[in-house]
């Protein structure tokens, strides 16, 4: 079964499987570089250190142990973009945005990693 699951503040898409009463969740290859590249992106705004080679185990570790000391999850910081949509564009993003429970700053910096992705490969 699909399902839209937010993991440290980010919306990833996810398998769950239920398998002899047991619960198991996969993420595509993809989703899970996104996510890696969503923490190196926001643990630093959390005193945390990470760098490119960074593996996905310190990251989700680090990621939980801020989430603890937060008592809540973390966010990607706000950005103010430094440039005016046309209204018409700026209201679709708004609500593309809203659609996917997000700011219209992290819709744009998605379409932006999934074009530059689809362009480095």
């Amino acid at each position: 079964m699909k399902y839209s699951l937010k993991l440290f503040g980010y919306q990833i898409d996810c398998d769950l499987m239920v398998e002899n009463d047991s619960l198991r969740l996969a993420f595509k290859e993809e989703d899970q570089r996104k996510l890696k590249d969503y923490l190196i992106r926001v643990l630093p705004r959390y005193g945390r250190e990470t760098t490119s080679a960074s593996s996905m185990q310190e990251l989700v570790q680090s990621a939980i142990e801020t989430e603890k000391s937060l008592n809540g999850s973390m966010s990607e910081p706000k950005i103010k973009l430094p440039y005016e949509f046309q209204p018409d564009i700026k209201e679709k993003l708004i609500e593309a945005a809203d659609l996917q429970d997000m700011s219209a700053t992290q819709l744009l910096i998605r379409l932006i990693e999934q074009k530059y992705q689809s362009v480095m490969e």
